[in-house]
């Protein structure tokens, strides 16, 4: 299965649950302000558009930190994980939102 050999190839790099997620986090972000910039600079969407992206991006920014505390305390007490875990899972998702306000507000002063 295709699920299967993409799993595969976490365990390979070596990859937990967290560290996957994380990963996956700043791909998805990376992907996002990639798409973001190539609409942008060939102006092939509206500005209204180009600004919902970054509020979107805020967004998921504000739920994936929710779910890596939920999902790290949860970690926790459960299984004693350490607090490491939740605590890099929180820096990388603060680090998100505040490029992802920072650019919401590099767009607003633009398309004044």
């Amino acid at each position: 299965m295709a699920t299967d050999k993409g799993i595969a190839l976490f365990r390979v790099l070596g990859l937990g649950s967290t560290r996957r997620s994380i990963l996956m986090l700043v791909v998805a972000w990376t992907l996002n302000v990639a798409w973001l910039g190539f609409n942008y600079f060939w102006s092939l969407v509206p500005k209204s558009v180009l600004i919902a992206i970054p509020v979107l991006m805020l967004l998921y920014g504000v739920l994936a930190l929710v779910a890596y505390v939920y999902w790290g305390v949860k970690g926790v007490r459960e299984q004693d994980e350490p607090y490491a875990s939740v605590l890099v899972g929180v820096i990388v998702a603060l680090t998100l939102l505040y490029l992802n306000y920072t650019l919401l507000d590099a767009l607003i002063s633009l398309s004044r």
